[in-house]
């Protein structure tokens, strides 16, 4: 089987795996009738039918793949590390992995602990994934490696004057309306990019983060409620809008706000990235007493234990009965003391 990547098309009433082999295309025709049962199917018979040697690169091939099938939001950042990582890691055999070579491959890399992390954690993911799949018998353990030490995450917010200049210095109005709904929304970056304007409910003030035929993964994009701030600058970009997106400039939606925040940056004083909005917004929702459930749930997070860890600490609330509890206790046994 060729190495060139192959996609699963629709085929007399079925599905097939549809390839290009010697400059021909080839088709082969799945058993599966559904489209998640053939790209199951299709991820089974590429991987028997290729002979060639399970490489680092073949595995982390064959997990993109199936990553791909599951339509994850963060795809394109997986196949980016990946790229970094691929001509140091392509031809090594699995089995020789250990410690040492990822100590080794961090030394060769130069970037942040956090970078190093992520990429090999990929890696890490993408040998286990292979390791449990009964149909590889090649790879059935995933070899040891170390990870540099998670770093300490440091959250940074903005204040309520910053965000205005913050604002006040995008000039395009697709940056300073991805701005308020950064802040309002707490949404991530990829919910906002693919945000489109069938998912704005003026009528009852919400936006649904979550597109039709999108299935939430572990990163819930959840329903949120426009304030009327936030509607306010909703209803003016509606009357502006040009195509589908709600993010968008010149009628094609926008793919990286990177560079418009910096512009802003420059222009302001205040320096802040898309995530920066996001931390914002939880920080000001804690500060108001939000419960963290609550919070956890307008964030997105499968529960509140990693609400809790970053955001509690600006509850006004945050560990006042506790601490009001010890006062008490000394108050009880002063009474008690004869």
């Amino acid at each position: 089987m060729p190495e060139d990547p192959y996609t699963v098309q629709k085929l007399r009433g079925g599905f097939a795996i549809v390839h290009r082999e010697d400059g021909k295309r080839r088709r082969i025709q799945l058993e599966a009738t559904d489209r998640q049962s053939a790209e199951a199917e299709a991820r089974r018979k590429w991987a028997a039918s290729d002979q060639s040697p399970w490489t680092v690169s073949r595995v982390v091939a064959h997990y993109l793949k199936a990553k791909e099938a599951e339509g994850i939001a963060t795809l394109d950042r997986r196949r980016d590390a990946w790229k970094a990582m691929r001509p140091f890691w392509e031809r090594i055999d699995p089995h020789m992995i250990d410690p040492p070579m990822c100590k080794a491959y961090r030394a060769t890399r130069p970037v942040s602990d956090a970078t190093v992390r992520l990429e090999l954690s990929l890696l890490s993911t993408a040998l286990g994934m292979v390791a449990k799949d009964r149909n590889i018998p090649e790879i059935t353990n995933k070899p040891d490696m170390w990870l540099p030490p998670a770093s300490e995450r440091q959250e940074r917010h903005l204040t309520a004057r910053q965000f205005k200049k913050l604002q006040a210095g995008a000039i395009a109005p697709h940056a300073s309306l991805y701005m308020a709904l950064g802040v309002f929304t707490l949404a991530r970056p990829s919910a906002l990019f693919d945000l489109r304007w069938t998912q704005v409910d003026f009528i009852r003030n919400l936006i649904d983060l979550n597109p039709p035929g999108r299935r939430q993964t572990a990163k819930k994009r959840p329903i949120v409620p426009m304030g009327p701030l936030l509607r306010e600058a909703m209803e003016k970009a509606f009357r502006a809008r040009t195509c589908e997106y709600v993010i968008e400039s010149g009628g094609k939606p926008i793919a990286s706000i990177k560079k418009a925040f910096q512009a802003a940056g420059k222009r302001s004083g205040v320096h802040a990235t898309p995530y920066t909005l996001r931390h914002t917004g939880a920080v000001w929702s804690a500060e108001q007493g939000t419960p963290m459930p609550v919070l956890a749930q307008l964030m997105g997070h499968d529960d509140d234990r990693t609400t809790q860890k970053h955001y509690a600490r600006f509850s006004p609330d945050y560990l006042r009965g506790a601490s009001q509890s010890v006062e008490d206790a000394f108050n009880e046994k002063v009474r008690g003391s004869p």
